[in-house]
């Protein structure tokens, strides 16, 4: 017995039942039916799955299918059409699809059926909020979106990803990526305020931002907070919420490279991340603000694409990576400490993996804790600065005091593992 042919073809039947069980739901007690409901879909998905097996034994079955396929959907919304007087056309490439994942299903790639099942699903299944949100946008909003798609999936992968200049620190595509990540998280973050409100949605952004750049996102808002001036709580939880999640991804870096150093670095990095987090409660919990509140100040908020501090970071990034080289070339493995402290002012990643991969080919871990310690405290004190000449004072200010804490408990916690 063939057990293959049996997953693919029931594959394929609960995948297509499950758009037809969407299709049946939404035309239930219309004045004009669906095309096709959960039984025709059901069979269209059945009738992809049978013609690429078939296929196997002759394309004329393949080609026949397909081609038998379209002339009835064709036929079917023709007639349909004419009846009804309605000219939309989404059951009738949602039909198309469903033929699509019944092949997929037959060729046996069961993952991508199914995600190409559940965004369709999705896609049918939302139409309402996504109308609605569709008619809410603004001519601005529409004209960032297709400017920040530009600046990341057309300019970015044109660039070369080649180190060029003294030491090699230029480039392109590395500091074109910095600016990218500025102006994504700025974008990002405007639309999860729209999507959740103010408070929460600065929240999520500060999460997730947290676990690519803690640092890009301070640099980010602080550009927004001055523009901002009455919010104030949301910026702190944000930039303590993604300052905190730096310090786990400092842990999962180098459980990756030399698992061996956490037995002494995870007790410091866990005690500065739980503190972060801490404090983020606290000014959560004291919110003093409502989300209307902060929904309203930040109405003038009309672009979400903020190209120009995005450029701006990239050339500091730039500058920090240029010293960096100059400090390794000229101090070598005697001055990992100053390149340690130099690439911590912009950046913990690239020199964390470094320091845990020397480490793994010999370098003692006393010096390689230290020099991920330095990195650390000196990450969360440049993003303090950062945000005081750039940002808010107010919030500044509060998120200098959650750093001191933050950082009183990495070193005191240092303390105890040495």
């Amino acid at each position: 017995m063939n057990f293959e042919l049996f997953k693919q073809l029931g594959i394929a039947l609960l995948l297509s039942a499950l758009i037809g069980i969407e299709r049946e739901r939404r035309f239930k007690g219309a004045a004009h039916g669906s095309f096709a409901g959960m039984r025709t879909l059901t069979f269209v998905g059945l009738m992809g799955a049978l013609s690429y097996v078939l296929s196997e034994y002759s394309m004329a079955f393949f080609v026949a299918l397909g081609v038998g396929f379209l002339g009835l959907l064709i036929a079917s919304y023709v007639i349909s059409s004419r009846k009804s007087g309605v000219s939309g056309a989404t059951s009738e490439m949602a039909a198309v699809i469903v033929y699509i994942v019944g092949i997929l299903c037959g060729m046996g790639q069961f993952v991508l059926a199914t995600a190409i099942s559940l965004l369709l699903f999705a896609l049918l299944y939302f139409r309402d909020p996504l109308h609605a949100w569709a008619n809410k946008l603004k001519d601005a909003e529409i004209v960032s979106t297709v400017e920040f798609m530009i600046v990341a999936f057309v300019v970015l992968p044109l660039l070369p990803d080649q180190a060029y200049g003294p030491f090699g620190f230029f480039n392109p595509y590395i500091i074109w990526l910095m600016v990218v990540l500025i102006s994504g998280i700025s974008f990002l973050s405007y639309v999860a305020v729209k999507l959740f409100g103010a408070r929460n949605g600065i929240g999520l952004t500060g999460f997730f931002a947290g676990l690519v750049s803690s640092t890009a996102l301070v640099f980010s808002f602080s550009a927004q907070s001055k523009k901002n001036k009455s919010v104030v709580n949301p910026y702190v939880i944000a930039i303590l919420v993604a300052s905190s999640a730096m310090f786990f991804r400092i842990l999962a870096s180098v459980a990756v490279v030399y698992p061996e150093l956490l037995s002494r670095l995870y007790f410091p990095m866990i005690a500065m991340g739980v503190t972060g987090i801490l404090c983020s409660l606290f000014f959560w919990i004291r919110g003093d603000k409502t989300d209307e509140d902060v929904k309203k100040s930040l109405v003038g908020v009309k672009n979400p694409f903020k190209l120009v501090p995005a450029l701006k970071f990239g050339l500091f990034f730039a500058g920090i990576l240029f010293v960096a080289k100059i400090a390794n070339v000229y101090f070598g493995s005697e001055g990992l400490y100053v390149a340690s402290f130099i690439s911590g002012v912009f950046d913990v990643d690239a020199i964390v993996l470094s320091v845990a991969n020397l480490a793994k080919n010999g370098l003692s871990s006393n010096v390689a804790i230290v020099s991920i310690m330095i990195v650390s405290f000196v990450n969360t004190v440049s993003k303090g600065v950062l945000f005081l000449i750039f940002g808010n004072r107010r919030v500044a200010y509060r998120i200098c005091i959650a750093y001191l804490f933050m950082i009183l408990s990495g070193a005191i916690s240092l303390l105890l593992v040495f």
